[in-house]
């Protein structure tokens, strides 16, 4: 079903390179080995690190610094990146950070890889599945993991909110004795890291790889049923069940804690999901056609209502019609039109005492026209000011000023000065209805 598409994954580790599909593990030579899009986990041919470390810089330098450091340790003789896994500031410039380093030659490599892929893959280093598994578990208190392959112990102390710390412990060989050292090398590292931060661990989670032996019994070892993936049953490549939580811790990886570019990414999501998105496109459109059915049948039944109706509003109206005789209300209307006018024309001797106010000392009218009409009365104004231009021309401005905020509206107005007098004219209207 189109539902069912199990998570693919790609496994390198140690040299080697396996692919999982469902609960089946075998080793594939390069991507072309599996189908369809996938997690890609990497150590990275062995050449990154992995630590915790303590910068004094602004957070937006924190990779900046992690990288002049390594480079100028002599760790590393070649161009870095940083991947970073943790970070938590500790004061203003002081930030604790757990990060990857690897050449950047070998990244760009294992980019190259999946571009040429035809699917979409999604980068993880080995630490992201660690630093998941702690997410996974939520521990109160400081746990820690050890995860043994080959002759490699990456080891990992934390809760899921802070990382006290990480290494990667190695042994010159993978006979008994040299595995049984690199234990016990995890083991100081897990019992010095104790010392140096002031923390108990009291429960440690080991993770074994397909190639691992039974590890020695530690008092603080967490029983199966404790794990955080108690069911992580996988066939090997020689057809046996192995108890590999680490791969369990794969698939619940996030896709958003990968390496690869973000197009890489939304592809994988995009193509995981679009069983989902088209499922979900059909039955949207098949609820559109079932509403779109019902809103048929539904608006039919309202279109007959409102064809009964309008016949039973016509039929009313009919009745209505010969049974009322009409009433002509022009009279009355014209009676209300006329008193409306009547009360609110401005008389004669009210456009005088305004025109009055509004005169200063040095101004007269010499002509006034007053005409009154349906809808509003005009007054046409010709006037003089005896006084020099400065004082004539405030007068004539005060004047219009005055009249405008009493509700006239100046049409016309013009303004003229002589020797010792001014003329001056003024067209006003003021609306009645």
């Amino acid at each position: 079903m189109i539902f069912q598409q199990s998570k693919q994954c790609v496994i390198e580790i140690d040299g080697e390179m396996f692919g999982l599909s469902d609960e089946r593990i075998e080793p594939i030579v390069t991507f072309g080995g599996t189908s369809h899009d996938t997690y890609f986990v990497s150590d990275l041919q062995g050449t990154a690190i992995s630590q915790t470390t303590t910068i004094e810089s602004p957070v937006k330098y924190i990779e900046v610094m992690v990288r002049k450091n390594l480079q100028e340790s002599g760790e590393f003789d070649e161009p870095l990146s940083i991947i970073t896994h943790w970070k938590k500031k500790k004061g203003r410039n002081v930030t604790d950070i757990l990060f990857t380093a690897v050449p950047t030659r070998i990244l760009y490599q294992h980019l190259e890889r999946i571009k040429e892929y035809q699917d979409s893959v999604i980068l993880f280093p080995l630490y992201s599945v660690l630093v998941s598994i702690l997410k996974k578990m939520r521990p109160k208190e400081p746990v820690a993991i050890v995860f043994q392959h080959n002759r490699f112990a990456d080891v990992i102390i934390g809760t899921h909110k802070k990382i006290y710390y990480a290494n990667r412990c190695v042994a010159y060989d993978n006979t008994d004795e040299q595995i049984d050292a690199l234990w016990n090398t995890a083991r100081t590292d897990i019992e010095t890291a104790k010392t140096e931060h002031g923390i108990e661990v009291n429960k440690i989670l080991k993770l074994l790889w397909i190639d691992s032996t039974e590890p020695p019994e530690w008092p603080e070892d967490l029983p199966r049923k404790a794990h955080p993936f108690p069911e992580a049953d996988f066939i090997s490549p020689d057809g046996k069940r192995c108890y590999l939580p680490f791969i369990a811790a794969i698939n619940a990886l996030s896709g958003l804690d990968g390496v690869s570019p973000p197009r890489e990414k939304t592809f994988y999501y995009a193509n995981r999901y679009a069983p989902y998105c088209n499922a979900f496109l059909i039955l949207l459109i098949l609820f559109i056609m079932a509403g779109s059915v019902w809103c048929f049948y539904k608006d039919s039944g309202i279109r007959e209502e409102i064809v009964t109706t309008e016949k039973t509003r016509s039929a009313v109206l009919l009745s209505l019609s010969e049974k009322t005789p009409e009433i002509s209300y022009k009279g009355s209307l014209s009676l209300v039109r006329d008193l409306t006018y009547s009360q609110k024309i401005p008389s004669y001797k009210e456009a005088i005492n305004d025109l009055s106010a509004a005169l200063s000392e040095s101004m007269k009218i010499e002509n006034l026209k007053v005409e009154y009409t349906n809808k509003a009365v005009t007054l046409e104004i010709l006037g003089r000011a005896d006084t020099s231009f400065k004082k004539a021309y405030v007068g004539y401005q005060t004047f219009g000023s005055y009249l405008r905020d009493k509700g006239y509206v100046v049409e016309e107005s013009k303004f003229s000065t002589e020797i010792s007098s001014s003329v001056f004219f003024m067209k006003l209207r003021k609306n009645i209805l």
